[in-house]
């Protein structure tokens, strides 16, 4: 099997770029983060992109803010009017300034036109904040009626040849002083960790799954030992909806994350296993609120995906060995199999949603009450309360957390649900998939 192994910080910085840059030297194609003592971050990103055919190009990133706190944004603007929404309130990269309390907002949600510098090159320079950023070329060749988005072609997804299908290129941003508070703005944790002997490994995990064979990928902590006494646990780990099973290691640098945890004494070596529900979401109406297709994806988990990993790897076959915890729909799946099937993992982690219309009115809920719940979402996030909340489509986290407390049914260690700062997105995930190892898996 192929390995994705940690990409350098260097390599981070410096990504997917041609050619040679400096003072009077053609730009190079791809993007570049380079410490600027002008800039007010400490840091600029060139992006170059070179069609002799385009008439017209922009970057589509995650390069939007909020101010921290700020009511306007709450709940993808769920206190907003109905004729105002979220995206009225954001702030662009260009307005970023030290002493606001910005926090990352949106995975590409922000537009912006590239400058053409002739012979069909397109540059901009940006000033943005510590931060793992995804981005696209938006591209038109009809004076802009029409465009197409398209991976950096010198920056592609390096998952993508384990299969995977990740469309978004990817840069890091390092912390610099004049960006200011150090316990938000620095996302050093979320890159590969220096020690490469401390880096474990993401490999591509192909097993015979429900409809034919499948294709998922498995995270090895550092100096995994097939023959160890101790089995390894497992967290399986779902994407959202329209994603797959490089999501959360590439888009959402879990590998990195665990690493450093792992290293820092925060948690135990354990494995992590993603697969894809996306696979399976064409052949149910309505997918993202099926309740035939999240049993659908479990049948695929419990009879083929768990059975493989129990059988290949050396790890603890019981219910104290195993979580299951996702994002967004993954969140939906993650309730429904603790609704169905509760004792199969000893932990569920519902991160930013859940299948809140789906829960039983019993009289006695007392088997629901053995394994550890964490509930997570970010501050603007759109599944931590929306329109479907107190109906029955309820999907939000705020909706399951009632029925847990009608039920008397503890979550988070008899504490409270958790809010990060973000929105639905690939800022939140990390976050939150930082808390959850830090203070409750396996612990």
């Amino acid at each position: 099997m192929k390995k994705q192994v940690g990409i350098s910080l260097t390599a981070l910085m410096f990504v997917g770029f041609s050619g040679i840059t400096g003072l009077g030297a053609e730009q190079a194609e791809g993007v570049m983060v380079t410490q600027n003592s002008e800039s007010a971050t400490g840091y600029t990103i060139d992006f170059c992109y070179k069609d002799e055919k385009a008439t017209n190009v922009q970057v589509t990133g995650s390069f939007l803010f909020y101010e921290s706190g700020d009511l306007q944004v709450w709940a993808n603007g769920f206190v907003l009017p109905g004729n105002d929404k979220q995206a009225n309130h954001c702030i662009n990269p260009q307005e970023w300034s030290a002493g606001r309390a910005l926090r990352h907002l949106n995975d590409v949600g922000s537009k912006i036109d590239m400058e053409q510098t002739g012979d069909g090159v397109w540059t901009l320079a940006l000033d943005l904040p510590g931060g793992s950023y995804s981005y696209q070329y938006s591209v038109s060749y009809d004076n802009g009626e029409n465009y197409e988005r398209i991976s950096d072609p010198v920056n592609l997804p390096p998952c993508n040849d384990m299969g995977a299908e990740q469309v978004r290129s990817k840069f890091y941003v390092p912390y610099d002083e004049k960006q200011g508070e150090p316990e938000y703005n620095d996302w050093s944790w979320v890159t590969p960790i220096e020690d490469e002997a401390a880096q474990g490994t993401v490999e591509a995990l192909v097993y015979p799954g429900l409809d034919g064979e499948q294709i998922g990928e498995i995270y090895l902590p550092a100096d995994y030992d097939e023959n160890r006494e101790t089995p390894y646990k497992v967290l399986y780990l779902s994407h959202g909806g329209g994603g797959d099973e490089a999501d959360w290691f590439y888009q959402g640098n879990a590998g990195n994350i665990v690493d450093r945890l792992t290293a820092e004494g925060a948690c135990e070596p354990f494995i992590i296993v993603c697969m894809d529900i996306t696979v399976y979401a064409g052949q149910f109406e309505g997918a993202s609120r099926n309740d035939d297709y999240y049993l659908y994806c479990y049948k695929n988990i419990k009879e083929y995906l768990i059975p493989y990993v129990e059988e290949h790897y050396n790890v603890l076959a019981d219910a104290q060995g195993r979580a299951f915890a996702g994002f967004s729909n993954g969140a939906k799946l993650t309730t429904q199999i603790y609704i169905n099937d509760p004792a199969q993992f000893s932990y569920y982690g519902m991160f930013s949603g859940s299948s809140a219309w789906a829960w039983p009115e019993l009289e006695d809920y007392s088997a629901y009450k053995n394994a550890d719940i964490y509930l997570a979402a970010g501050w603007a996030d759109q599944l931590m309360m929306q329109n479907s909340y107190h109906t029955d489509g309820d999907k939000t986290l705020m909706g399951f957390k009632e029925l847990l407390d009608a039920a008397e049914i503890t979550y988070n260690r008899g504490g409270s649900y958790v809010t990060v700062e973000g929105a639905h997105d690939w800022f939140t995930c990390p976050q939150i998939l930082r808390d959850y190892v830090s203070t409750t898996l396996w612990k």
